[in-house]
């Protein structure tokens, strides 16, 4: 049977939309993926290489947590050290390239580390965090170096 051509035509635009329409429906449902480090984490462990070989949590009580947005970190906290209570706090600007990791403090409580650059090696499994410095210029780890360990309690 023959059909006129406009009617034709409208049936192809119809097609046309319906197809450009669920196509741009699905693809606004799909859920981006979060930046990796996004998110709020808890310290669960650390080794700061103090001079008594004191930890955390085992001899340092307190605790810590981190928090990434696509652009910032902050973190706060406190830790009591032989008796006595030290806050910390800090944030900033960061870039990671796979477990290349730069931080750029803006805030710090130890004012040295304002304004200065940070590297670090970021080990990320699952919904844990593991970070190890100072790297040297070449990306490696000394022998002796910090490690601190995030479990993820927000995304």
């Amino acid at each position: 049977m023959y059909e006129p051509l406009n009617l034709r035509a409208m049936k192809t635009n119809r097609l046309i939309f319906s197809s450009l329409f669920l196509a741009l429906l699905i693809v606004s449902c799909t859920k981006k993926p979060k930046f990796p480090l996004e998110g709020t984490w808890q310290m669960v462990y650390a080794d700061q290489m103090a001079a008594d070989g004191s930890t955390f949590p085992d001899q340092i009580k307190g605790g810590q947590i981190k928090t990434w947005t696509p652009f910032n970190f902050s973190f706060v906290g406190q830790f009591i050290i032989n008796g006595v209570a030290e806050d910390t706090y800090g944030a900033g600007d960061y870039a990671l390239d796979g477990d290349r990791y730069i931080e750029k403090m803006r805030y710090h409580y130890q004012k040295s580390y304002l304004d200065g650059e940070i590297r670090l090696l970021i080990e990320l499994k699952k919904d844990t965090m593991i970070q190890r410095w100072p790297v040297d210029q070449n990306w490696k780890l000394p022998e002796k170096h910090c490690t601190e360990k995030y479990v993820r309690i927000y995304k």
